[in-house]
């Protein structure tokens, strides 16, 4: 038998581990080009909601599939042979849209709810103005308008007790809501993940390229990003740039970089793709 072709899938997340603080990839490049070579998809795998991730998908020339909010929101190119594979969803901007979790609205109702009836100390971005998620976030207001348009989940501070958190977590879980911890934000969402999300799209490809044997490979550098590395075929674990603790995931293929941000995540591209 003639052995199937390999091809790697690249699932990666973007704050901190493709962008830099300044959300500049160009330490990079050198991986990024190679992936275009070899025909690799590039499929960014991130908390940023869907309009966040498309500006950017688009500078790096990405025609992949696009997972925003930490694997609640799928977004296949309309124009992508694996929509074949889709079935029936939503169409917007270009894109079908596949929903794993729940609704934000669900879960603004619910927790709001809770908040009102149990007065938790929490506030997210849907009430904020545009202006106080740029003081919260320090993005640019066309960022924080990008940012506030969210489908599938919600950023909360929580300024209560860790016993009030845990109570609150408890009471959200019968309503298929859970807590994920981010980088900045508690944030509230159904029961998916960013490793749900790597796995949806890699059953794309293998569905509708049956005679390529696909694999994946996923880069992060937070604490939301441990189950997405678990969950590929090999891992590669960016230092976090604000000095937090290094990954640890629980992999028998684990490549830890030893630069943040896109320096380090050519250095792991690199390692994996070196024969």
């Amino acid at each position: 038998m003639i052995p199937k072709p390999q091809k790697q899938i690249i699932v990666s997340d973007l704050d901190g581990t493709l962008l830099d603080d300044n959300y500049r990839w160009e330490q990079a490049l050198p991986s990024l080009e190679r992936l275009r070579k070899l025909g690799f998809p590039l499929v960014p795998n991130s908390s940023k909601t869907l309009p966040e991730i498309q500006a950017i998908a688009t500078a790096l020339r990405t025609d992949a599939p696009l997972i925003a909010e930490n694997g609640g929101l799928i977004a296949i190119p309309e124009d992508s042979p694996l929509i074949a594979a889709c079935g029936a969803g939503e169409n917007s901007a270009g894109y079908r849209l596949l929903f794993p979790g729940v609704s934000r609205e669900h879960i603004l109702q619910v927790a709001h709810d809770l908040r009102a009836s149990h007065a938790y100390a929490f506030e997210g971005f849907a009430d904020w103005s545009i202006e106080t998620i740029i003081a919260h976030t320090g993005l640019t207001p066309e960022q924080a308008l990008q940012s506030s348009q969210r489908r599938a989940t919600e950023p909360i501070l929580w300024n209560d007790s860790d016993e009030n958190l845990a109570a609150f977590s408890a009471a959200l879980a019968p309503h298929r809501i859970r807590l994920l911890r981010g980088g900045r934000f508690i944030h509230l969402m159904g029961l998916c993940d960013k490793a749900d999300g790597l796995r949806a799209v890699a059953d794309l490809y293998r569905t509708v390229f049956p005679d390529i044997l696909w694999s994946t490979i996923a880069l992060g550098d937070g604490a939301n990003d441990l189950e997405m590395l678990n969950a590929a075929d090999a891992a590669a674990v960016i230092p976090n740039t604000h000095g937090g603790p290094v990954l640890k995931p629980d992999h028998p293929h684990v490549f830890t970089a030893s630069q943040p941000g896109p320096a380090g995540w050519h250095e792991a591209i690199t390692h994996y793709l070196t024969p």
